[in-house]
């Protein structure tokens, strides 16, 4: 099964979907499921770094809840460029 919860880890709105993801794997089991995070990891020009507090914060609210992502896929916000 796939489920796809394009909604930000605080909002309100998506703890009834987070929950009915969290039973799942416990009803499941462990090795029938697979919590995939898919987060950005913002590029910040001005101080030529990358930032990942706030990956560091949505998986600390993820586990809060009861979710321990799997896989953690970090996307970046500028491309990479070859010198």
């Amino acid at each position: 099964m796939y489920r796809r919860n394009r909604r930000h880890v605080g909002d309100i709105e998506s703890l009834p979907f987070l929950e009915a993801l969290r039973q799942m794997r416990h009803e499941q089991g462990r090795g029938n499921c697979v919590f995939v995070h898919v987060t950005l990891v913002p590029w910040i020009a001005a101080a030529q770094e990358l930032k990942t507090k706030p990956t560091q914060h949505s998986v600390k609210e993820l586990r809060g809840i009861g979710i321990q992502p799997d896989i953690l896929i970090c996307a970046r916000n500028a491309s990479f460029r070859r010198k």
